[in-house]
């Protein structure tokens, strides 16, 4: 009897030790992991050991925070502007995680501020290379003056030129384009945005409606081909416009890769005009967002590069 209690008693001491042992290893591990950089519970990675690997670029080029704002290879930025240092400074805090550079044009783009509420007006309403968005907005009274009819809609005579000939050359290839949507003054894209916030409620709406005073499609040089359903991507028709419309002046305005910049869902029909110069630097450069563009190559221009020619 006295050793059976015996080996019962050393069974379960055994045990113990095994348990205690298994602990033991569960928290090197756990520990271990961290300083090695796995994710740290909150959805990003843990800070490496000093002397390690570096942490990986940013989504859009650069590492996080690279350079300092203050350092010379930034202050001498075609694009700095001295009087949005401070702007810089907390923007930067706020978005840790962005190349320093991308903090610059970002700031000169306003997208350090509120959309909608801390939005401007928008410069040179008549120019082709105007950037309207949730940032910078026209008046409710502004309508382009060289509106001219184009299927069913309208959009500014250049515009209208240019689509006609992109369309024309889709046909060649079987492949059929047409406008659905071009000019829309203040008060229709009002009445639209007014019905989508009914239905689904102005959050839902702000994401693929702009409010009225905020759209492209008031200044006469966007339109939206064919169907707007997420189903035009994938069409032959969708993929054709996507890669060939910066030959005729367009661009795909609103993409998977720049929705933190337009903050608009992706709209595949959606095609902006601003001039074929323009629309080809714009591809050549490899710019995501006509944002990034209209800072670089509009609101400033490199010292190297010649302005484009605007014919608004």
């Amino acid at each position: 009897m006295q050793k059976k209690v015996w080996m019962g008693r050393r069974g379960r001491i055994i045990l113990l030790i095994i348990i205690a042992i298994v602990v033991v290893f569960a928290i090197y591990i756990l520990f271990s992991g961290v300083h090695r950089g796995v994710d740290n519970g909150a959805g990003q990675p843990a800070p490496a050991e000093p002397g390690g690997p570096t942490a990986p670029p940013d989504a859009q080029g650069g590492a996080p925070n690279d350079v300092p704002l203050t350092d010379e290879s930034i202050t001498s930025l075609y694009y700095y502007d001295p009087a949005n240092a401070a702007r810089y400074e907390a923007f930067a805090a706020r978005r840790p995680e962005l190349a320093t550079e991308e903090i610059i044009w970002m700031v000169e783009a306003n997208l350090d501020l509120q959309p909608y509420t801390d939005a401007v007006p928008a410069a040179d309403p008549e120019s082709y290379t105007v950037l309207v968005n949730k940032f910078f907005s026209l008046d409710q009274d502004f309508s382009p003056t060289d509106l001219v009819a184009i299927g069913n809609t309208m959009m500014r005579k250049d515009a209208a030129a240019a689509l006609e000939e992109m369309t024309g050359a889709a046909a060649t290839e079987n492949i059929r384009l047409w406008p659905q949507s071009g000019y829309r003054s203040f008060i229709v894209q009002s009445s639209l945005y007014d019905q989508y916030s009914a239905n689904n409620g102005s959050d839902a709406a702000d994401t693929y409606s702009a409010r009225p005073g905020f759209s492209e499609n008031q200044t006469g040089l966007a339109v939206d081909l064919n169907s707007t359903t997420d189903a035009f991507e994938e069409s032959p028709e969708g993929q054709w416009a996507a890669e060939n419309s910066w030959l005729y002046g367009f661009i795909l305005r609103f993409t998977k890769e720049n929705t933190e910049i337009t903050k608009f869902g992706p709209e595949p029909w959606h095609f902006r005009y601003i001039g074929l110069e323009d629309a080809t630097r714009l591809k050549d450069n490899g710019f995501s967002s006509y944002e990034e563009y209209w800072v670089k190559f509009v609101k400033f221009s490199p010292p190297d590069a010649a302005p484009a020619a605007d014919g608004g």
